[in-house]
């Protein structure tokens, strides 16, 4: 008996813990909340501080989309992993730091992708993101 009340409690506390992508779904929404009648204003014009030149002319939603859907979940970690809770913009953390380093090492292999005519499909279109090597960890060694 003792075994399927713990199964049943384990159960209900699973559901109602949500996972680090429900988690950071909700932060998401709470920013685009935040920034309505701005979502398709360039992102460095809605956020601040972007210093990724490629985002900077985002729309606001797409560049929450990108953080939410693409970093984050490439990496398998909260918002809060790179941002400070209370001031998004800040650097304090070492992640975020470390973030703007590896999209700037992303950009350039696109570039070196793109300009290889030895390929066997050298005009197809060829790109990696941070999910490429990290898979859903934080260290890609992993």
């Amino acid at each position: 008996m003792k075994t399927v009340a713990l199964a049943v409690f384990l159960a209900a506390t699973a559901a109602t813990t949500p996972t680090v992508q429900e988690t950071n779904d909700q932060m998401a929404a709470q920013v685009l909340k935040s920034i309505a009648g701005h979502e398709n204003e360039p992102a460095e014009q809605v956020f601040m501080d972007i210093r990724i030149e490629k985002l900077k002319p985002t729309p606001a939603a797409r560049f929450v989309s990108i953080m939410n859907g693409g970093y984050s979940r490439a990496l398998g970690v909260a918002c809060t992993h790179c941002h400070d809770e209370k001031d998004f913009s800040s650097d304090a953390k070492r992640p975020k730091r470390a973030a703007r380093e590896m999209a700037a090492m992303h950009t350039k292999i696109n570039e070196a992708l793109q300009a290889m005519t030895e390929l066997d499909k050298p005009k197809e279109k060829r790109f990696i993101n941070c999910g490429t090597c990290h898979r859903g960890k934080i260290d890609p060694r992993d």
